[in-house]
């Protein structure tokens, strides 16, 4: 599918990819269907290795100017980076899938890559304001699979670290979904929470993070 031009034209396209390099799947009712029950739909092979390989070089070219930023839980650094024009063309080409998926008009909002250095540990928790929907993808490494709870959607923030800090809490919960190989995880994230229990990881990993909200 075509890149929208509102991208290349306010981030500079990436030279080196071409325009249609993402290919949009059919979204079917088994799709729209998971999203709202489970709160997350996947696709996968959605474009080739090098334009996997130019998300990877981008990311990595930012970390060293990505910002850090404290987790809720543990003593390791989370760091993101929102410089990309690449992450941008990805961000807008997305914005059919994003559509199809919900029956509603949404727009880009927030976008950046999250940077793991050591493990790719992150606290359970629901996903910042103007995100209706979030889509993920790996952008550089091995970075675990998420953690999804439908179980708890519409728990606060509050509720949520409390329950992340008790005695009960097994960290191995939720539905364990993979990031698809060139490929993408749609998620409710702003209702649905999630973690990932963390290990530790050989190189850098990135997570390119792209969040949507809708006009109406």
């Amino acid at each position: 599918m075509l890149l929208g031009s509102a991208a290349a034209g306010a981030r500079g396209r990436n030279p080196s990819v071409p325009d249609e390099f993402v290919g949009l799947p059919a979204v079917a009712g088994i799709h729209r269907e998971s999203l709202a029950r489970q709160g997350f739909a996947a696709f996968g092979e959605l474009w080739n290795d090098a334009t996997a390989e130019a998300i990877a070089k981008e990311a990595a070219a930012l970390f060293p100017t990505a910002e850090a930023t404290a987790r809720r839980s543990g003593g390791l650094i989370q760091a993101t980076a929102s410089d990309g024009p690449l992450l941008t063309q990805l961000h807008f080409a997305l914005v059919p899938l994003a559509r199809a998926l919900t029956s509603r008009l949404l727009v880009p909002s927030y976008g950046w890559y999250n940077f793991y250095p050591s493990d790719d540990a992150i606290w359970l928790h629901v996903d910042v304001e103007k995100s209706d929907l979030a889509i993920l993808a790996t952008a550089l490494g091995d970075v675990g699979p998420l953690h999804v709870h439908p179980e708890l959607a519409g728990r606060n923030q509050a509720e949520l670290d409390r329950l992340q800090t008790g005695p009960s809490w097994d960290a191995d919960s939720g539905c364990r979904i993979a990031y698809p190989r060139h490929g993408v995880l749609a998620l409710r994230g702003r209702s649905v929470p999630h973690h990932r229990p963390g290990r530790p990881l050989p190189t850098l990993g990135a997570v390119a993070a792209l969040h949507f909200t809708s006009l109406l």
